[in-house]
């Protein structure tokens, strides 16, 4: 049975956040990058493209779907110019900027960014929030593979010193906001529990794809203290759609 006390206090090592579409909503401007790719290439279809490609890294969107483009070059300069390009789509999810602002509070860095977008792209979006970013800033250049890989949560999990330990995993506590499918099994993979964020997908398809809380937001969520004895950070749920049972004994 799913968890009905609230609010929930949860403490946790570090915090890894995905961007598109966790931190703020971008999907309508990058999918207008995406149909003025496809003008003139009749092959591509940009409506498929945006329907199944959130959470992507764009580069392997081109070289699935239109490989002639596929150079690293090519993309960091498409993403780049989306922010100033087409932001005017763009929003905050609600909560995100002073979360973010408030874990940089914190006498201590415990989070990093992970994501599928470019070091382009995702620095122009922190800039067009406000938000100082993270000394761990991954993005799609960092890794070999991107979500629904592991590659980039297991990064930010050994940049903030949270390497996983598969003999006992209870020795450090992970958590990934996540707000679409191949982002949740990428921090399932990296042996994190995932905060699902109800921005891109219903909180249903949230919980079929194994998520261990589930909020609309982040209005939802409050930063708490820092524990330097247990080198932990106190994340307190004033309200959720979904819990399992076991963050409790977490």
């Amino acid at each position: 049975m799913p968890l009905t006390q609230k609010p929930l206090s949860v403490k946790v090592n570090a915090c890894l956040l995905d961007v598109d579409g966790t931190i703020i909503i971008s999907q309508p401007a990058i999918a207008e990058m995406w149909r003025d790719f496809g003008k003139d290439k009749p092959y591509f279809d940009s409506e498929h493209v945006i329907k199944i490609s959130h959470g992507w890294r764009t580069y392997d969107a081109i070289a699935k779907f239109a490989p002639d483009y596929a150079t690293h070059e090519y993309v960091a300069k498409l993403e780049g110019a989306i922010p100033e390009k087409y932001g005017k789509f763009a929003v905050q999810v609600p909560g995100s900027v002073q979360f973010c602002n408030d874990m940089n509070k914190l006498p201590k860095e415990k989070w990093a960014v992970a994501t599928s977008g470019t070091f382009e792209m995702a620095s122009q979006w922190f800039k067009f929030l406000g938000i100082k970013r993270p000394e761990n800033f991954i993005t799609a250049s960092s890794v070999k593979q991107g979500k629904p890989a592991p590659e980039c949560y297991l990064k930010g999990r050994n940049g903030l010193g949270f390497p996983v330990n598969k003999e006992d995993p209870s020795t450090s506590k992970v958590f990934v906001f996540e707000d679409a499918p191949a982002g949740i099994a990428a921090g399932k993979a990296a042996g994190c529990k995932i905060v699902g964020i109800a921005t891109t997908f219903d909180a249903d398809t949230l919980k079929e794809k194994g998520c261990d809380i589930i909020v609309k937001n982040f209005e939802s969520i409050i930063v708490g203290g820092y524990d330097s004895n247990t080198d932990e950070v106190e994340l307190i749920f004033k309200d959720y759609i979904y819990a399992k049972d076991d963050l409790l004994n977490w």
